[in-house]
């Protein structure tokens, strides 16, 4: 399948997110919605989470074992 070069900037633009986040979800979700609130427009939202959300995030790193 030959690569898409959209896709690419967009996969090459979220590890950079994500490294500038040091990868931690919490740090994401805060980096997106301070993005959503800077934008001039009002556009539609970002990030939508529900409520308690940040509560039940677990992050792992090996797989649960079976």
């Amino acid at each position: 399948m030959p690569e898409n070069t959209i896709i690419s900037e967009i996969h090459r633009h979220r590890e950079e997110v994500a490294r500038l986040c040091n990868f931690d979800p919490v740090k994401l979700i805060a980096y997106y919605r301070r993005r959503e609130s800077e934008r001039q427009d009002g556009g539609h939202p970002l990030v939508t989470l529900s409520p308690n959300v940040l509560d039940t995030c677990v992050a792992r790193e090996e797989p649960p074992k079976k």
